[in-house]
Order: structure tokens, then C-alpha cells, then sequence
């Protein structure tokens, strides 16, 4: 039977030459046309075949290779960098991941039946690539998904919240502030208001709910009584039936500064809703069975950690079953989206620890090849995390 390691070693020189040239070509979401051009040009001398046409998405892919009616392995790359600090998220190190285990998984595929999905989706920074990727249907037939982020230490399962995003429009009548006040109806005035009761209404909320809002809007010269004023929130909670209720109460309260300022209002999403992670237990477990294996010490892995964070591969693990493991690739001192994360993101630790993902993440889709029957247990398992 095949070897993942022995794979790897093959495939090490392609996947390098991604990793880098990820680095070294950072592309803000949306933009990543280098990336995906990359991608493709790899993938097709792996015998992949590409969809490259995804609606909406004119930087995302999705390659699949098949070798029969067993298990579908979905792998999510990411590969969209942040504005003006490029990797400093180490996205060039999760495309990698993605495409070196996809590739291995592939080589898989001469033994066992089954089909490898690579699912290439940008602007994670911004939640738009996931979320279009479910919404023109491609995980509809995928079983499982999953990918690792690098991260400060390793961690089998994070929280991640749920959030939305809104612009919430006032629209009053403009007047001259000084000759004819009286003739206006302040947009700015709902604003404040609405700013405000936010403010009021945060000592009533969890703890670990989180509302942050700016006003981007407020009039155009201060001799006008402002016809419009925008506030731009979001809102986060892990729990989904709390943040509904958030949500609806924090959105009423716009509509009561409209109506007590005598303006109308208008209420829409700027951003895709993004939710909260749903970790598959059988997964994980998995997963964790392999960092053991490959030499990291148990004491090192975190079974779960909490964060006030957010990614778009909440949404997909929401329909399908999957997996968000953190492994340490850089500096304990090294916080996501910061220059010592950058420096960090291309580091021959990075390197070492990015082909010990491969390896883990290849190996829980190996045990599913080799065992479809581990799929009743890992679909068990997302049914009743559905009833808690």
C-alpha cells in the first residue's frame, strides 16, 4: 500500500514551490487571480480536473479527482492575504496544506475508492468565499471537509462566533441649519441615538457578546441638517439562538431612533453572515491520533480553546461534517495579523510544521479511504451535535 509519507517526499518540491509563491505574490480577497492561476497549473499535472468557472467567485476553483462510489474528502484552501501586511494570516501556508494533502489523498485513490474534492475559496478575511461556494451547491456532495490554520499553539477545536454585519441607513429630510432648522428631520440625530442605546443595551448582554459599530455617514457640511446618516456593526455570540435574539434586539432599537427622530430607516447586511464552528468529535479525534504519531507530545495538544474569532468555514461545517484544527507554526509570541505573524509565515519552522499538517490531515483522510464505515460515526456524531 501506499505510504503518505513516502508521497509527500515526492510531491515536497510542488508544494514548496505553492507555499512560496503564495508568500511572495500576496492578494487581497477577491484579487487572487495569481493564485488561482497557480493552483490550477499544479493541480492539472496531478491529473485533477478543475471547474474554474464558480459563479460569483471569478477567483475560486474546485478540482476533484474520483476513482469510485466511496467516501468524498472535501480539503478547503484559502489563500487570500491581508491589505497592506500581506500573510500575516498564513494563508500561503493553508493553500499549501490544502493542496499537498489533496495531492497525497489523490495518490490514494489507485487503492481505494473514493473522490478528493480541493476546494479553492477566497477572501476568507471577508467570509465571501465559503459562503458562495455553498450557495452554488459544491459541498452537496462532499461528506466530509476540512483544513488546518497555523496558529501560536496547537488546538484540535476553537468556538469561532457568529456574526453579521449591517448598514443601517437613516433617512431624514435636509434643510438649512440656520435659516430653517425647523424644516429638517436630522438623519445624524437617529444615528447618535441609535449609537447610543447600543451602548445602553451592552450592560444587559453576555459577557461574551461583542456589538462594535461606526458611524460612516453623518452629513455633508454642518450648516445642513443631515437627510443621511449610516451606521456600519457588527455583531458576534458563539451561541446561535442567543445571537438571534441580539440581533433582533439591536435592530429594534434602530428602528425606534427612526421613529423617535421622525426618519425612516433602512437595514441591510454588508457582509455574508458567518457562523459559528460545528467540530466533528470523530474528526478530531482522528486527527489528534495522527499529531501524536508524527511526534507531538500530547500535554501540547489543546483540546478546545475559545475565541471571540470568526471564519467562514463555521458556515461549511454547519451542512457538512469537518474539522478547523490550529497547529503551532510560529512563535508562541506571534499574534495572527501582525508583522511578527508575517515574519513567522514563511519561517523554516513554519515549513517543517506545514508538511506535519499535510501528513495528519492526509492521514484522517486515509483511515475514511481505507474504512468508509468511520463515516456513519462522523455523520452520527454532526446529527447529534444538531440536537444540543
Amino acid at each position: 500500500m501506499k505510504d503518505i509519507q513516502r508521497i509527500l517526499e515526492e510531491k515536497k518540491s510542488s508544494i514548496k514551490e505553492l507555499e512560496k509563491f503564495l508568500y511572495d505574490n500576496p492578494e487581497i480577497e477577491m484579487d487572487e487571480y495569481k493564485a488561482k492561476a497557480k493552483f490550477t497549473e499544479l493541480l492539472k499535472m496531478e491529473n485533477f480536473f478543475i471547474e474554474e468557472d464558480i459563479p460569483n467567485l471569478p477567483t475560486a476553483f474546485v478540482a476533484h479527482k474520483s476513482s469510485g462510489n466511496g467516501p468524498a474528502i472535501g480539503i478547503m484552501a484559502e489563500y487570500d492575504a491581508l491589505p497592506g501586511i500581506g500573510h500575516a494570516c498564513g494563508h500561503n501556508l493553508i493553500g499549501a496544506i490544502g493542496y499537498g494533502t489533496a495531492v497525497v489523498l489523490g495518490e490514494m485513490l489507485s487503492e481505494f475508492e473514493g473522490s478528493i474534492y480541493l476546494l479553492g475559496s477566497p477572501a476568507e478575511e471577508t467570509g465571501r468565499g465559503k459562503t458562495g461556494l455553498i450557495g452554488a451547491g459544491y459541498f452537496k456532495n462532499i461528506d466530509i471537509a476540512m483544513m488546518v490554520h497555523p496558529m501560536k499553539f496547537t488546538c484540535l477545536k476553537t468556538n469561532m462566533t457568529n456574526l453579521e454585519g449591517y448598514d443601517v441607513t437613516f433617512i431624514g429630510k435636509a434643510s438649512h441649519a440656520g435659516e430653517a432648522p425647523e424644516n429638517g428631520i436630522n438623519a445624524l440625530d437617529a444615528a447618535v441615538q441609535f449609537y447610543s442605546g447600543i451602548g445602553l443595551l451592552r450592560q444587559q448582554l453576555k459577557d461574551d457578546a461583542r456589538v462594535h459599530a461606526i458611524i460612516t455617514k453623518g452629513g455633508s457640511a454642518p450648516n445642513i441638517i443631515p437627510e443621511i446618516a449610516t451606521v456600519r456593526l457588527e455583531m458576534r455570540h458563539e451561541e446561535i439562538t442567543y445571537f438571534r435574539s441580539m440581533v433582533q434586539r439591536i435592530l429594534n432599537i434602530a428602528k425606534a431612533a427612526a421613529t423617535a427622530t421622525g426618519c425612516s430607516v433602512n437595514i441591510e447586511m454588508f457582509e455574508p453572515q458567518i457562523c459559528c464552528m460545528k467540530n466533528n468529535n470523530v474528526m478530531a479525534d482522528l486527527f489528534k491520533s495522527h499529531l501524536v504519531e508524527s511526534g507531538v507530545d500530547k500535554k501540547e495538544i489543546i483540546d478546545s480553546y475559545k475565541i471571540g474569532g470568526c471564519s467562514d468555514m463555521g458556515n461549511v461545517s454547519q451542512i457538512v461534517p469537518s474539522i478547523h484544527p490550529w497547529i503551532q507554526m510560529v512563535r508562541s509570541s506571534s499574534e495572527a495579523h501582525t508583522i511578527e505573524f508575517l515574519e513567522d509565515a514563511h519561517s523554516p519552522f513554519a515549513i517543517r510544521e506545514m508538511f506535519r499538517a499535510i501528513r495528519c490531515l492526509a492521514g484522517v483522510g486515509l483511515d475514511i479511504l481505507k474504512d468508509p464505515s468511520i463515516l456513519s460515526e462522523i455523520k452520527k456524531d454532526f446529527v447529534d451535535g444538531n440536537k444540543q
